[in-house]
C-alpha cells in the first residue's frame, strides 16, 4: 500500500507541475502520457474507478487534437476532482485535489485564451 500511496503523491506532483507549465508548455503527447498513468491509478481503487471514464473521454480528445472538447473535459474534470477532494480524500490527498482540481481549471482557462 505504501508504495500505491507513493505513486499517487508522485502523480500528483508531475500533474501539477506539468499543468502549473500552462497550456503552451505542454505537449498532447504529454498530456496522454500522464492521463494513462493516472487511468491505471484510478482503475486500481474501486473508490476512483469512475475517474476513469472522464479521463478516457480527455485522452482520445487530445488524441484526436481536438482542443475544444479538451478544454472543455478539463473543466468538467476540475469539478470532479473538486467532488473527489471533498468527499472522498482523506489527509494530505485532500489539498492536494484540492490544488489539482484549481490546477485543471486554471489551465483550460489558459487554453480558452
Amino acid at each position: 500500500m505504501a508504495h500505491h500511496d507513493q505513486k499517487i503523491a508522485t502523480m500528483l506532483s508531475d500533474t501539477l507541475h506539468t499543468l502549473g507549465g500552462g497550456a503552451p508548455d505542454t505537449t498532447p503527447d504529454q498530456g496522454v502520457n500522464l492521463i494513462q498513468d493516472w487511468i491505471g491509478i484510478v482503475r486500481s481503487d474501486v473508490s476512483t474507478q469512475w475517474v476513469a471514464e472522464p479521463l478516457e473521454k480527455l485522452r482520445d480528445a487530445l488524441n484526436a487534437n481536438d482542443m475544444r472538447s479538451v478544454e472543455r473535459l478539463l473543466r468538467d474534470l476540475s469539478g470532479q476532482t473538486i467532488d473527489l477532494a471533498n468527499n472522498a480524500a482523506e489527509g494530505d490527498y485532500k489539498q492536494d485535489l484540492q490544488n489539482l482540481s484549481t490546477a485543471l481549471k486554471d489551465f483550460a482557462q489558459g487554453m480558452a485564451s
